[in-house]
């Protein structure tokens, strides 16, 4: 397994809460109800144009940049899931390259990445304003894939939803679901990841046990 694919938020960094919050805000100068489950309505979006559906594109335009603000304030708060720290190190030990795949913006993704310290681990970082197609296309993994001219089966991607989930599990690639996070999302039946593990605890004990059985 040499090429280790991370998702973003609720995998390596603590957002919890964080998007309600900004959605709240963002949403505040203007009567429209989204619906409470606005945020899976949207993830397959560019994220700039989540309003599109809902406002005019002056107010969406307006929302964005409400949101944008609130989002840099809050992101100040944001922590790595403990034991993440020590999971990269280790795979930076065993010399793979390391990846991340998001479906944020990459203005905010390079914000938080360098609040949190995590900046220097990773290679190559795709967003979903780097790509066509956000999740769950399958853009931003063929990028990486081919930025590091890799083969499905030396491929892992980590991740706490199942649009990480099944893209890589259509292209062949070793998934694993991340429900290390307070209220796990609940991968559809369908989903079925190659490995899951509930802490990073024991996702760390099992990257240690790939690498002695490689050697």
């Amino acid at each position: 397994m040499k090429h280790w694919i991370f998702d973003f938020d609720g995998t390596l960094v603590d957002t919890d809460g964080i998007f309600g919050q900004a959605l709240l805000h963002a949403l505040e100068p203007f009567s429209v109800d989204v619906g409470k489950d606005f945020m899976e309505q949207i993830r397959h979006k560019h994220p700039h144009r989540i309003f599109e559906d809902h406002l005019s594109e002056e107010q969406a335009d307006q929302a964005m940049e409400r949101m944008r603000v609130i989002g840099a304030e809050l992101s100040n708060n944001v922590k790595a899931f403990p034991g993440i720290s020590e999971v990269l190190k280790t795979l930076e030990k065993n010399r793979v390259s390391l990846s991340i795949w998001t479906g944020r913006d990459r203005e905010s993704t390079l914000r938080i990445l360098e609040k949190t310290g995590l900046t220097g681990f990773f290679e190559k970082i795709i967003s979903g304003t780097c790509v066509p197609t956000n999740k769950p296309g399958m853009d931003g993994l063929l990028e990486i894939r081919d930025h590091h001219k890799a083969v499905p089966d030396e491929m892992v991607m980590i991740g706490d939803h199942h649009h990480d989930i099944e893209p890589a599990n259509d292209l062949g690639i070793t998934s694993v679901y991340a429900r290390w996070k307070r209220i796990p999302h609940v991968l559809p039946k369908k989903v079925e990841p190659k490995f899951s593990f509930g802490s990073t605890e024991h996702f760390h004990e099992w990257i240690l046990t790939q690498f002695a059985i490689s050697k």
